[in-house]
């Protein structure tokens, strides 16, 4: 059975936690070997604490270099506009004029007119009215600007209300962890090796034991196809109580001849003189009957 290096047994939630650490320290080494290249990484302690910092300050790296690689194509993007404008404004007449007019108009401002000014075109510009701007489009733009703003206002708050939330829960964990790593009673016991051991062996038998009685399962249902059914038995058993019945009844018939004899001769004879002693006896009775009523 596989085993992690401090002896405690191998799961799958520890084998994910280690390859995704192990995938986490492989981006920090190719991060520190860019920054520290040609030289080579100085050594460091390496465990979760300082995989974590290192984690974070390349992220925040990382996003800079993407940010200073965007502002640069941005920059480059609006130079070469530029001077393909100024060259297309060189070689026009009209253009030409237009810029001596306005760089005359310009000369002729003072400080606060030249201030207020830089100040309209600033706004314009942020604004991105730069084409053709009024000041209904700058008022549009000023009012939806604003909206937009207390939108993300409204936003940050959440985001700040959430992040709060989960710095909360993150401590809460942060405890929770630190209960489990120090809290004996949270230890792996010591005998759980030879018990999982145990319990592999035991499964391996009733499996095999399992694969046995689904066998014999299988062969009684066989069987059972081949013989009566339920419903049979319970009709058959039905059958025997009557036949048990008419025997009874039978008995007792046989039984009331049982004093007669064997050949039939004497066994008329047998019933005559029977019935003489049953005339006798009813005689006696009618006798007595009137003696009885005479007396009265």
């Amino acid at each position: 059975m596989d085993q992690f290096p401090n002896g405690a047994l191998a799961s799958p939630t520890k084998a994910r936690q280690a390859a995704i650490q192990a995938k986490d320290w492989a981006y920090v080494n190719s991060w520190l070997s860019r920054h520290y290249a040609p030289k080579t990484v100085p050594p460091f302690e390496r465990n979760e604490d300082t995989l974590r910092v290192l984690l974070a300050l390349a992220a925040a790296s990382d996003a800079a270099d993407e940010e200073a690689e965007l502002q640069h194509h941005a920059r480059e993007g609006i130079l070469d506009v530029c001077r393909t404008r100024n060259a297309s404004d060189a070689n026009d007449a009209h253009c030409r004029q237009k810029h001596e007019i306005l760089d005359e108009f310009e000369m002729g401002l003072d400080g606060t007119s030249r201030s207020n000014l830089e100040d309209l075109a600033g706004t314009a510009f942020v604004l991105g009215q730069c084409s053709n701007p009024t000041l209904q489009s700058l008022s549009q733009s000023v009012v939806e600007l604003t909206v937009e703003e207390f939108d993300m206002q409204n936003q940050l708050a959440k985001v700040h209300a959430l992040h709060q939330h989960l710095q909360r829960e993150l401590e809460q964990l942060e405890l929770d962890l630190r209960e489990l790593r120090s809290n004996p009673s949270y230890e792996t016991p010591s005998e759980i090796q030879s018990s999982t051991s145990e319990w592999v062996r035991s499964t391996k038998i009733l499996s095999a034991k399992v694969g046995e009685y689904q066998d014999r399962i299988a062969l009684l249902e066989r069987n059972q196809l081949n013989g009566p059914t339920i419903e049979e038995v319970m009709m058959e058993e039905q059958k025997v109580v009557r036949l048990r019945d008419d025997v009874r009844c039978l008995e007792s018939h046989v039984r009331a001849f049982h004093d007669l004899p064997v050949d039939v001769t004497g066994a008329h004879a047998h019933y005559r003189e029977m019935e003489k002693k049953l005339k006798n006896l009813r005689r006696q009775r009618d006798a007595m009957l009137d003696s009885s009523t005479d007396h009265q």
